[in-house]
């Protein structure tokens, strides 16, 4: 984790509303809620990260940050927690900046040229696929078909306040969201010019997932149908890069 470390502290945030320096203690913030489910205060921040500016500073940021909705108490004198739009801009970030290791990209595209043998359950196995690179239920659609993989996986890093209810409808649904799914425009583009869809659950309304959880998918050729291949899961488990990394990679193989 120490190269993503690294990274995380020399990410510059993209909207207007957010200063370079906000977005370093931002991210450092919700790189530790991440890893150890716990808030961390100004001075441990500080020395963690050696930032070049003081505990007093790092706490007047931190108090901007939670007025303009990127972090919250959950109760009096807590430390702050990371919320949605947070996670959002985190995940958005890593997106941007994605590139895929060619061992990586070499590794996936072998695999699929295996599963090409069997093209009458390309979709589903590409899932299976997917599911297993990255330990998350996957779903793939097309205009013939739905799949979904890895439900088992949907539960995990689950939080009280995560319900799986509006997910399990979503999946239920699947058929019926797959016209937009298949329509719907990337909002994200990597550095290699992919395009990746992201959409967090509470701000969608056509893709309605619930409070807690989200959507990133990418669109792939199968057989020559295009297909949406996608993984849902707890929002803050998708900054993981190996989840992006593995969809960049199979959008990359299957061109």
């Amino acid at each position: 984790m120490s190269s993503i470390k690294n990274k995380l502290i020399k990410k510059i945030a993209t909207e207007p509303e957010i200063s370079s320096r906000q977005s370093k203690i931002l991210f450092a913030l919700i790189k530790e809620y991440c890893e150890t489910s716990e808030t961390c205060g100004s001075k441990e921040l500080k020395e963690k990260y050696g930032f070049d500016f003081s505990s007093a500073t790092i706490r007047n940021e931190t108090m901007a940050l939670r007025e303009l909705g990127y972090l919250y108490q959950p109760f009096i004198n807590a430390s702050s927690c990371p919320t949605e739009k947070a996670f959002k801009l985190f995940v958005n970030q890593l997106i941007a900046g994605l590139t895929v290791a060619n061992k990586h990209q070499q590794e996936m595209k072998n695999q699929i040229m295996e599963l090409q043998q069997k093209q009458e359950s390309m979709g589903r196995e590409i899932g299976r696929l997917v599911s297993l690179q990255t330990d998350s239920l996957t779903f793939t659609v097309s205009a013939n078909s739905e799949t979904i993989t890895g439900m088992k996986h949907l539960l995990s890093g689950q939080s009280e306040d995560t319900p799986v209810s509006a997910v399990l409808d979503f999946l239920d649904n699947l058929d019926k969201h797959k016209k937009h799914l298949l329509n719907s425009k990337s909002n994200v583009k990597t550095k290699k010019g992919k395009n990746i869809q992201t959409v967090f659950g509470s701000e969608n309304n056509i893709l309605p997932l619930g409070k807690g959880y989200a959507l990133i998918a990418t669109e792939v050729i199968v057989g020559n149908e295009k297909t949406v291949v996608g993984i849902i899961s707890p929002t803050h488990l998708l900054t993981n890069p190996k989840k992006l990394s593995t969809l960049e990679a199979i959008s990359k193989a299957l061109e």
